[in-house]
Order: structure tokens, then sequence, then C-alpha cells
């Protein structure tokens, strides 16, 4: 097992937390990981078996599903970390940091892409060019999802760390300056949440009103799917980059306004982990969402 950095070495990382602290999260996570993975491993084969050939929303729904599937399966891992702290060195804190984060970057990126897709195969099916370039152009944009992904995931290799906080390892982001925190939470948020929220709701809304427009292609449950979407994915992702937007307040206010800072302090140590386990959760409603319910 590899040893935890000199900086960290005399903290006490085998100190439980207290109960109130360490049982829910833990919890949480051990049924997103029970759940979670059998049931993108139920969707996988499922896909698998009745794959056909040029169907690009099969092929997302498996991208989908295997990336859900990756992030998930590191989750014993991080049960572990919370319960006893993180043992396991700064080299492994930095590569299961960059794997969960990779993977849920594809897995937002995915989403988002499902949603230009219905879009274009609603109103452009038909199209000649677009009938033409569909297969290579399909066939770079899953590819690119996971070189996106892993681009947007790399300041995990940069900035996670085994730190001692509250006298217990954890591995967690860590940076060498105030600027430096600001720029990496800015950039998570960005990319991962306000850029392809956006794109969501913009194509969801077009699409929304093109099925109005033509009643013939009207689907009620298709109607009904899309607004899960954009309601699950504003649900599950919104508490970790709120909390994002406090870790940049708690910054900005460490020195101007100790009483504030505090306050944030605060809450942050309470609603970190809650946060971060709800991203854990989406990938178990996933399959649910946009397999089962298509």
């Amino acid at each position: 097992m590899l040893q935890p950095n000199s900086s960290v070495s005399n903290c006490t990382s085998w100190i439980h937390g207290p109960p109130s602290q360490t049982l829910a999260p833990s919890v949480v996570l051990a049924l997103c990981f029970f759940i979670g993975v059998p049931g993108n491993i139920v969707v996988i084969m499922v896909i698998l078996r009745n794959f056909k050939k040029g169907i690009f929303t099969v092929r997302l729904m498996l991208n989908l599903a295997v990336s859900d599937f990756l992030c998930l399966v590191s989750l014993p891992v991080w049960v572990y970390a919370i319960v006893h702290g993180w043992t396991l060195g700064t080299e492994l804190c930095k590569f299961f940091s960059y794997f969960v984060y990779c993977s849920q970057f594809v897995s937002v990126w995915t989403v988002t892409l499902m949603s230009v897709q219905r879009y274009i195969q609603i109103l452009y099916s038909k199209d000649r060019i677009w009938l033409r370039l569909r297969g290579t152009v399909e066939r770079v944009l899953l590819v690119s999802l996971w070189i996106v992904g892993g681009a947007l995931a790399s300041p995990a290799i940069f900035y996670s760390d085994a730190v001692c906080r509250r006298d217990r390892l954890r591995c967690q982001k860590t940076t060498s300056s105030d600027a430096e925190k600001v720029v990496v939470l800015l950039l998570e948020t960005l990319f991962g949440f306000l850029v392809p929220f956006f794109i969501i709701v913009v194509f969801y809304l077009r699409l929304h009103k093109k099925l109005n427009q033509h009643p013939l292609f009207h689907n009620e449950r298709t109607t009904k799917l899309v607004s899960r979407i954009i309601a699950a994915f504003f649900i599950f992702w919104i508490p970790l980059h709120i909390i994002n937007m406090v870790d940049i307040a708690s910054v900005l206010l460490r020195t101007s306004n100790p009483g504030a800072y505090n306050s944030l302090k605060k809450f942050r140590r309470i609603s970190g982990d809650f946060s971060k386990a709800l991203i854990f959760i989406n990938c178990c409603v996933n399959p649910f969402l946009y397999t089962f319910a298509s």
C-alpha cells in the first residue's frame, strides 16, 4: 500500500469520524453501488443484445451506461475513505479522482449530445447531406466524448491530493493559491454544468416547440421523457456546483467578512459529501431515464 506524502504523515487517518458525518454518505454510496452497478450492467447487456448498426441513439445510450458504470464501480474505495480516511496515498488519490471526474464529464456530455441528436433526428432525418455524413460524424463524436471528458478531468491529476482535514486524511482538490482554486472551480462548473445544461435546455425547448407545431410527430411519452431528463440533470448536479460557488465565495470573504466566511465553511462541511453523493445517484437513475423509458 502506498504511503501518504510527508506533509500529511502525522495525520491520524484511522480515527473514525462521528457516525452522523460518516453513516449517511457511506450508506447512500453503498446503495448506489449495489443498485447502480447491476443496473448499468443490465442496460449494457440489453443494448448489446439488441444492438442495431447505424442507430446513433442506441450508441449514445450504451456510451452513457458505460460511463455511469465506470463512475459507480469505484464507490467501494470512496465508502472506505469516508469511514476510515484516505489510506491509499497521493498517487491513487489522483488516479481515482481522475477516473471519477472523467466518467462524470463523459456522462454529462453524452446527455448533452443526446439532446442535440434527438433534435437533428426529428428535423433532419431525411436530409441527404446529413445521411451521407452521419456514420463518420457519429463515430467522431463518440470518440470525442471520451477525449473531451479526459481533457476536462485533467485538473484532477494536478490538484487532487491526500490532505489532512479535521485530523483525518481526505482525498480532495488542493491548490497552491486562492486564485488557482477559483479558476479550477469556475472551469469545473462552467464545462461540467452551465454549458451542458444551457445546450440541453435550448435544444429540448426547440424540439418541444417543433413537436407542438407538427402534431404528426407529437409523442406524449417523448415529451415526458424530455422533461424528466432536464429535471434529473438539474436536480442531481446543481447542488455540487452550488458547493463550488460556496467555495469561491469563501475565498473572497475569508478576509473581508470572517463571520460570513465561517458560516459558509460550516454549510460546506455539512453539505459537501451530500452533494457528491447526488452525482452517483444520478448514475443510478440514468439507466431508467434513458434506456428503459425509451
